[in-house]
């Protein structure tokens, strides 16, 4: 018997992509954290087995993440900071919380985590 290990799916305030930002997205990825697909979905929490997760979903962020993030400038907006850090095919997906989501700038209060 083979058992396969479903994708996830998990919803956040926002994705970011180099064609732009996505606004209330439902990512889905597999076991190897790679995206799969991405939509838009105001309503998450009316789908079954989704995860919400507050802040910037950013696919093929760096393998060594916490050294990337920390090296973000805060006084810079993301939109301009990601593409410079982003490893297409080669990163992690990560979620950047603690955002000032009007001009998406990180805060004091910015953090990252491995999703």
């Amino acid at each position: 018997m083979s058992f396969s290990v479903p994708h996830r799916r998990i919803a956040s305030n926002l994705f970011w992509s180099p064609a732009g930002i996505v606004r209330h997205p439902l990512v889905e990825i597999d076991s190897r954290g790679r995206v799969l697909s991405v939509v838009s979905c105001p309503d998450p929490d009316r789908l079954p087995f989704v995860e919400f997760r507050s802040g910037l979903f950013v696919p093929d962020f760096p393998v060594g993440f916490r050294a990337a993030f920390a090296a973000l400038p805060a006084d810079t907006p993301l939109s301009e900071s990601l593409p410079a850090v982003i490893t297409p095919g080669r990163g992690i997906p990560v979620l950047i919380s603690g955002l000032d989501y009007a001009v998406l700038r990180l805060l004091p209060s910015a953090r990252i985590e491995k999703v």
